[in-house]
């Protein structure tokens, strides 16, 4: 049961950030008058993913060790 709830909080998590990556790259696109692609907006995602899972991580660490 407790692996059922990590794994639907981490889905959680993951399909917000693809949310989050989203709409921060066509806010910042939109700024920096980028032109749209899918490779472009591809990658304002993965970069937003990994910017979220870099902090979760590292606060992962730091909640370890104290």
């Amino acid at each position: 049961m407790k692996n059922i709830k990590s794994i639907f909080r981490e889905l959680i998590w993951f399909f917000c950030g693809i949310i989050a990556g989203l709409s921060i790259s066509l806010v910042l696109y939109d700024i920096l008058n980028v032109d749209l692609d899918l490779g472009v907006l591809a990658a304002g995602v993965v970069a937003t993913l990994l910017a979220i899972y870099v902090v979760r991580m590292t606060l992962w660490v730091f909640k370890k060790a104290m």
